[in-house]
């Protein structure tokens, strides 16, 4: 399925800042606008979920729409009201009965009971939270998703990113000296002048030992990790195929 062009929700979406690539209101960098593989893998999980499955970071909705389109019914968190004003506006009548959006910081103003989501995705979300914010939120996704069949869909960025790449002797350098977080720092420091002002204060750039880590360590059991490039990423940002990493995780 070429979840671009097919389904019932226009895709009407501000415009590209670069090919590809969707500003979002609240200086957290980019909407891409390709679902990454492991955001169509949650649109197909939440076509036969028990649960209403939630997004985070949902953006303008490159995710939600194809959850919503699979049959799901989706729960879509942004902290922007205005972009979820936008991914709510092209909805059929018959699909917004399936469309739950709230604006809300994840995890601490979003409160759900224990086991009654069938799937969570926080795609380019983790990487803007400093070490303690991830294990909570991985904490939390725990303990709202079911047990069994729940499944955690994550993506998040590397320094092998064509703005981070400069860091990553450093990211190197503290990983080897046993710091457990060694891709925090501001992403302002290395950003070009034009994506300087998308950007916040604070990135985490993880690698897949950091990333297993966290989620082994939150209780999941990891059936899915690979680094992956968007198809219609710009070609200028790319530099080894390995710019982000999906993850897909059962909870036991």
């Amino acid at each position: 399925m070429d979840s671009l062009k097919e389904g019932r929700i226009r895709r009407e979406w501000p415009a590209e800042v670069e090919p590809g690539l969707i500003p979002t209101t609240n200086a957290m960098g980019i909407m891409t606008r390709e679902p990454a593989p492991v955001a169509l893998k949650f649109a197909d999980h939440a076509s036969r979920a028990r649960y209403p499955v939630l997004e985070i970071g949902a953006a303008y909705g490159n995710a939600s729409y194809p959850a919503l389109e699979a049959g799901g019914t989706v729960i879509a968190c942004d902290l922007s009201e205005e972009e979820l004003a936008r991914l709510r506006a092209p909805v059929p009548s018959d699909m917004q009965k399936r469309l739950i959006t709230t604006a809300a910081r994840f995890p601490e103003q979003l409160h759900f009971t224990r086991g009654s989501l069938s799937a969570i995705l926080a795609a380019q979300v983790l990487h803007f939270f400093d070490g303690e914010s991830v294990r909570s939120a991985l904490e939390a996704a725990s303990r709202w998703l079911e047990s069994g069949e729940g499944k955690l869909y994550l993506v998040v960025m590397t320094p092998q990113l064509s703005y981070y790449i400069k860091f990553l002797p450093e990211f190197q350098r503290r990983k080897k000296a046993g710091d457990p977080w060694p891709g925090t720092f501001d992403p302002r420091l290395v950003a070009t002048p034009e994506w300087r002002d998308k950007l916040p204060h604070l990135v985490n750039l993880f690698d897949a030992d950091i990333l297993r880590r966290a989620v082994n360590e939150a209780g999941f059991a990891i059936e899915h990790l690979e680094p992956f490039c968007y198809r219609d990423f710009p070609d200028k940002h790319r530099t080894n195929g390995e710019e982000f990493l999906g993850l897909i995780a059962r909870k036991p």
